[in-house]
């Protein structure tokens, strides 16, 4: 059997949609801080991840991620190294009760943090503990920890309400 390289890293590049170690890092309850690198995973966990590519390599898979089902049992293989799953802690921070005191209107110019990035947004709802939010066309469900007012200037160039009536100067 082959060893695992040393500098082996598990594919982590939102942009390209390659996200193995993000979602194991959710997986394992290791919180990442936004605007930080994430915290590294455990060997243990980097050897399941070559092992479980390496095999399904020679099955004929070619490059891209691995599926929910596989990187499940990356997680188990690892379990069985001596990785424990922690329980994640409730997030600090929470949009949520902004929404719920009625403080945000529908339309209105917010920030998500968003593949590694904070990008402009704006609110359409609340769906149950999610809120739905548009940004690029796009409705996205996104969890309230993820999402804030923007800062004095920022994103200047993006409608502070959607539904605000458009004036000519």
């Amino acid at each position: 059997m082959t060893s695992m390289p040393d500098d082996y890293q598990i594919p982590d590049d939102p942009e390209a949609g390659r996200m193995d170690a993000a979602f194991l890092r959710t997986c394992l309850g290791i919180r990442s801080v936004p605007a930080e690198n994430p915290p590294e995973l455990p060997m243990a966990v980097r050897r399941a991840h070559y092992g479980v590519s390496r095999t399904l390599s020679v099955l004929g898979r070619k490059g891209g991620t691995m599926d929910e089902t596989q990187l499940a049992m990356v997680i188990e293989f690892a379990k069985r190294d001596g990785v424990e799953v922690s329980e994640p802690a409730p997030p600090a921070y929470s949009f949520m009760p902004e929404v719920e005191a009625g403080r945000v209107e529908v339309g209105q110019k917010l920030v998500i943090h968003w593949r590694n990035k904070d990008r402009a947004s704006h609110f359409v709802q609340r769906d149950g503990d999610r809120l739905i939010l548009l940004h690029d066309g796009h409705e996205r469900s996104i969890r309230p920890d993820l999402v804030r007012y923007p800062k004095d200037g920022e994103f200047s160039e993006v409608a502070d309400n959607i539904n605000a009536v458009a004036t000519g100067s």
